[in-house]
């Protein structure tokens, strides 16, 4: 992993105004539950920095990251392109910053969540939507159910989230329901 003082003041460098707030605003809240719950603070945030990396490129600069990167969108993602950004912020993490697979896979997947998520991708979806700057209703809730249960507080992120969506009329990515259905699932295992 490439992960240095030099990578992440090139990486902030890229950024401005709310992004770069917002950015190390994740950063952050990244560090802060990888301490809670025992995970790879450096990896969290190298991850945190890189995850809207491509946020504010056009679409068709998402789609030319796309062409080049071998990405295919899928249907809500040709409809909603602006969720394409996970996908090409982890391509670009991988291609110029050299991310290890997993911080490529928690950034891909960090607006969606996916099915069998582990810990890292957790960390990364939850510091997205908890961070300090986030003003939303619920996010006083989802952060106090941070601080004692990072599946609580996904489950609670990600069903605020569907009723956002379904309020506002928007398509609903098939790995946000997965995400939900498998977390729910693994929440009612004696172990899970």
């Amino acid at each position: 992993m490439l992960y240095t003082d030099e990578t992440r003041r090139d990486i902030l460098s890229r950024l401005s105004g709310y992004r770069l707030k917002h950015t190390l605003g994740c950063e952050k809240a990244a560090r802060m539950l990888a301490q809670k719950y025992g995970a790879d603070e450096d990896k969290c945030a190298f991850a945190m920095l890189l995850h809207d990396i491509t946020k504010n490129f056009s679409q068709e600069e998402q789609l030319n990251l796309c062409e080049k990167y071998g990405i295919i969108p899928n249907d809500v993602e040709k409809e909603e392109w602006k969720t394409l950004h996970g996908k090409t912020a982890a391509a670009i993490a991988k291609d110029v910053y050299g991310a290890p697979d997993d911080v490529v896979h928690a950034i891909a997947y960090h607006t969606t969540g996916c099915a069998q998520m582990n810990l890292l991708d957790k960390i990364v979806y939850m510091a997205d939507y908890i961070e300090e700057n986030r003003t939303f209703e619920g996010v006083k809730t989802a952060r106090k159910l941070a601080a004692r249960s990072l599946d609580q507080a996904l489950l609670y992120g990600m069903n605020a989230s569907l009723r956002e969506l379904v309020q506002r009329g928007k398509l609903i990515q098939l790995d946000t329901v997965r995400a939900r259905n498998w977390l729910m699932e693994q929440m009612q295992e004696p172990n899970g």
